[in-house]
This record gives C-alpha cells, structure tokens and sequence, in this order.
C-alpha cells in the first residue's frame, strides 16, 4: 500500500512539473486561436505578477492541456471550458459575445437613432461628391440558425440591435443592404466557426452589388470542399486538435490581383485590382470580409479594404474611389456610436 502511495505521489509530482521543466529547458507554448500572451516581466513592484502570468501563458504542452481539459469537460459534463465559446447542439459552436443580440439585449432607441444619422451624415457626404454608399450588417450565426443553440437559451433576437436599427435607417434614408434574409435560406457558416463559408460569402457579395444596381453571380460558382477546416472557435477550445468539418472552397476560381495580403485577409488595409472589374471600391470591413473581399476585389477594377473602425474618409484622400461599403458584423454594432 506504502509503496503505491509512493508512486502515485510520484507520478503526481512529474504531471506538475513536467510542465515547467518544460518551459525552462525552452520547450515555450506558442498562442493558440487570437491569444495575444503576457510579455516578460519587468523589475518592479508588479514583477511578482507579471512573472505568472507570463509562465501561466507559456508552460510546456499548454495548449495540449487546453485541448485535453476542454474535451473532457464537452463528453463528460457537456459544458464548454472556454467562455467564449458556447457549445451548441450536433457539434455546433457559438460566440458568447453574440448573446446580447440572441437575447434581446440591446441598445436605446436614441442611440440606435444616433448611428443611423451618423452613417446617414456619411452617406450624404459620399453622394455630394458622386459616390454611392451601401451600409450592410454581417449577421451573427446564432441569428440566422438559432435551431442549434443550446434549448435553455431563450430567442429573443427580435429584440436585438440589428432589428430595431433597420427602422431607424429607413427612416434616415441610409442606403442598407440586407443579408439577413438571402443567408437564412441556407446553411452558409461553418459548424465550428464564428463565420459565412466561401459561399456565404460570395452570397453575400452578389446582395452588395445589387444593392449598388450590379449584377453578381459569384454563389453561382462551383464550390467543393478540400481538405478540414479549423474554425476559430474550435480552436479556442481545442488548439492542438485537427479541424472537424470540410473546408468550403470556390472552385471556380477569382481573377483579381491582391498589391499587399500578406496575411491571408488579415491586414488592415488591402489594395486590389482585377483587370475585368469596373469601378472603385473602398470598403470597410472586419473578420467577415476575410472571405467577403476576394469577390469584391474581383467585381471592382481597383478596391481598398480598411479594417479601421474609425470610418473616417480623410484617411482616404488620396484614393480614387467611386463606391464605398461599410461592413460590420451584427455583435459590434454598438461600435457605430459616435466617439465609440
């Protein structure tokens, strides 16, 4: 008995330290999903903390723990290890941030009023110099398919910022593009994803260009899926797990040029040009315009993509556009408040 004690406080022993011994012999755990870790701790009266939380970032086999911690807490338990992420039905995940808007929490009618004037102050500006304006909300996934959200969730999205902002904008005239209504049709997000496949994207390009008076015919591509895909919440709970479900490519393929995407979509500002295009875009966007923007780049002969989420024209002087896009997911709608 003496002896099994013994060497269960042993193999304990080794479990806790492995870890540290790890992190110490340089074997460092790398960020995993949007992590952004600890910087190593400066000598001062906080070094204490800053010492832990930069060893709590960075211990050996931390996203293997991560992963093992998060899996048995879905198989045996059925919750979900990472606040971010919630952990739906038939495997699907969700984003936490979205569940003011699934639930009905949202902002005062005079303040939805004030984003409407102000993008309707923007819109008149862009007209007097010529330029069209189009303003569309990517929708939260939990909005268009809530049949796989948790049953004890209530549905209160009607409630919500999105809804209850569209009368506001009729109501100022702003030019607003719905893609509520084409993306609901379909299943178009990934399971494991906050956000559209290619070819919701591509569908949510052809809606943008007929708003503006074009036609787009890009969801009418051949689309397959190549290879799995990890999606961002997935990988949140699950970092050093392969992806689980198919990735959805367009298989017919785009004939744009991209000057300057070095990071896969992720840059804040991207120049493009496509010698069949017409016209010229600039287009603020976010995280859906990762796979929204390749088609608009294709559909416009010259396109600057800004993730700046100031929506301030002088920072575009110097370009020559025609077209402007303002794109912002259904969660961050909050942000068009003035001085947000």
């Amino acid at each position: 008995m003496k002896r099994r004690s013994q060497i269960f406080i042993s193999l304990f022993l080794v479990l806790c330290l492995t870890p540290f011994v790890g992190l110490l012999l340089g074997f460092e755990s790398a960020a995993g999903a949007n992590e952004i870790l600890a910087p190593a701790p400066k000598f001062g009266p906080t070094m204490l903390n800053e010492a832990a939380d930069y060893v709590a970032d960075r211990f050996a086999l931390r996203q293997h723990c991560i992963s093992l911690w998060s899996l048995l807490n879905e198989k045996l338990l059925h919750t979900s290890a990472e606040k971010q992420v919630i952990l739906g039905r038939d495997d699907f995940l969700y984003f936490s941030d979205t569940l003011d808007d699934y639930t009905g929490v949202s902002l005062s009618d005079g303040e939805l009023r004030q984003i409407a004037e102000r993008l309707a102050d923007l819109q008149r500006e862009l007209e007097a110099a010529g330029k069209q304006f189009v303003f569309t909300i990517a929708p939260n996934k939990n909005s268009l398919y809530p049949a796989w959200m948790p049953a004890n969730i209530e549905n209160r999205h009607d409630n919500g910022n999105a809804v209850r902002l569209i009368p506001h904008l009729e109501a100022c005239g702003v030019h607003y593009a719905d893609l509520f209504t084409p993306l609901s049709a379909e299943l178009l997000y990934y399971h494991t994803d906050t956000h559209w496949t290619a070819r919701g994207a591509a569908l949510g390009a052809d809606t943008l260009l007929a708003a503006l008076g074009r036609d787009g015919a890009y969801a009418a591509h051949d689309f397959g899926t190549v290879g799995l895909h990890k999606g961002d919440l997935y990988e949140m709970l699950y970092p050093t797990f392969a992806g689980r479900e198919a990735e959805v490519t367009d298989l017919t393929g785009l004939s744009y040029t991209a000057l300057n995407d070095v990071n896969g979509g992720n840059a804040i500002t991207i120049r493009t040009e496509s010698d069949g295009g017409q016209g010229k875009l600039l287009c603020w966007r976010d995280s859906f315009g990762i796979a929204l923007y390749p088609y608009l780049a294709d559909a416009f002969e010259t396109a600057t993509f800004s993730r700046a989420a100031d929506y301030d024209l002088s920072r575009f002087a110097d370009e020559d556009y025609d077209t402007v896009i303002l794109e912002i997911v259904e969660r961050n709608i909050p942000r068009l408040l003035p001085n947000e």
